[in-house]
């Protein structure tokens, strides 16, 4: 298999990794995206979309080496998938211009990750839904103009995207433990129109589960580009600090820490140049979604240890906020959780080697 990556995409990863080394201190970049044209990534050419999944990879993994707070993954990678299998291209324009901002709500207080325990409700009323329940960690929710909202129809579960100033919805906001915009979101007899459904009634988990793929996809990419930060300023850390009056980049005990860093960098670099292959080959969604665990799997166990062992080797300076490792940990350790933990995934992987595969919905 051919890794060279075209013109193009150099091009792309060029430009990604100057901007988060020039601009990642500001707070919202959504602005820039657009004019920028990232929110195009991976959407159909005729909205003057390009790439998919690979070029993802490498916007997402610039992104990840300069620490970029971004709303990305949340409102571009999440909702763009979900909107563009479901067909609403009218939704999907206009956020790629920049117009409409969509965060997705699934997750509710007891799914421990699992978007199919949903005990949202969306009843018939004339010709809408009234929509009740609660939604916890939706990301990115205050810069959201709407929600994607999952919900227990009674025939299956179907996703509206419903007006974040819609009457019956309150938004709880608070920072994530690396300062990340989340919330939780709840939902009070919120009218929805029948135009606001995103896909049929039965297809809201399948659209769902999608989403979360190429969004697990986007953090294993991320994650890639912090770990690589981390080891590198580890290993630049031990080259200047002395101890006994030699470096510490010396002692050969530490080399051999080091080189464990690098062969659990490669590792997660594979986990996430293979989770975004599986996105951009495979149309049977069982075989898509034991890929992306496996990959989510990988990538959550690598990442804890490339982080680990940078604070341990930097020592204390490394835990400080004034020194850069401690924040990537910090984020590291997010991102790990984010759309499910490795122990979620392991399970969900053994779950799927057991389900015959089928054709679904696909991008």
């Amino acid at each position: 298999m051919d890794f060279t990556l075209s013109a193009e995409q150099l091009l792309l990863k060029d430009s990604v990794a100057r901007f988060a080394a020039d601009q990642a201190s500001a707070r919202d970049h959504w602005k820039t995206f657009g004019e920028l044209g990232w929110l195009a990534v991976g959407a159909p050419e005729d909205l003057g979309g390009f790439g998919g999944p690979v070029e993802t990879l490498l916007l997402m993994e610039q992104l990840g080496r300069g620490l970029v707070i971004s709303p990305f993954v949340a409102q571009a990678v999440f909702s763009g998938a979900i909107l563009r299998a479901a067909n609403r291209l009218d939704l999907l324009e206009e956020s790629i211009e920049g117009r409409q901002r969509f965060a997705v709500a699934y997750e509710e207080p007891q799914a421990r990750y699992d978007p199919a325990r949903i005990e949202t409700s969306a009843r018939r009323d004339g010709d809408g839904w009234i929509l009740d329940g609660e939604k916890v960690r939706v990301l990115d929710a205050s810069t959201a103009a709407a929600f994607l909202v999952s919900a227990d129809t009674g025939a299956g579960i179907a996703l509206f995207a419903v007006p974040a100033n819609a009457p019956g919805i309150t938004l709880t906001a608070y920072p994530a433990e690396d300062g990340y915009d989340v919330a939780n979101v709840r939902l009070a007899n919120v009218r929805a129109g029948n135009d606001t459904l995103v896909g049929g009634l039965g297809s809201g988990l399948e659209l769902l589960e999608l989403g979360i793929d190429h969004a697990s996809a986007a953090l294993c990419a991320e994650a890639l580009g912090m770990c690589a930060v981390m080891l590198e300023a580890t290993v630049e850390y031990t080259k200047q600090r002395f101890q006994f009056g030699v470096p510490l980049s010396s002692f050969q005990a530490l080399q051999h820490r080091m080189a464990d860093m690098y062969v659990e960098l490669e590792l997660l670099r594979s986990a996430a140049y293979f989770a975004a292959m599986t996105l951009e080959s495979e149309s049977d969604p069982t075989s898509r979604k034991r890929g992306i665990s496996a990959a989510k799997a990988q990538v959550a166990r690598s990442g804890r240890f490339v982080g680990q062992q940078a604070i341990q080797l930097h020592g204390g300076i490394g835990m400080s906020e004034e020194y850069k490792v401690g924040r990537y940990f910090k984020r590291m350790t997010l991102v790990e959780r984010l759309l499910g933990d490795r122990d979620y995934h392991v399970r969900r992987y053994i779950e799927l080697a057991r389900t015959p595969a089928r054709q679904s919905v696909s991008v």
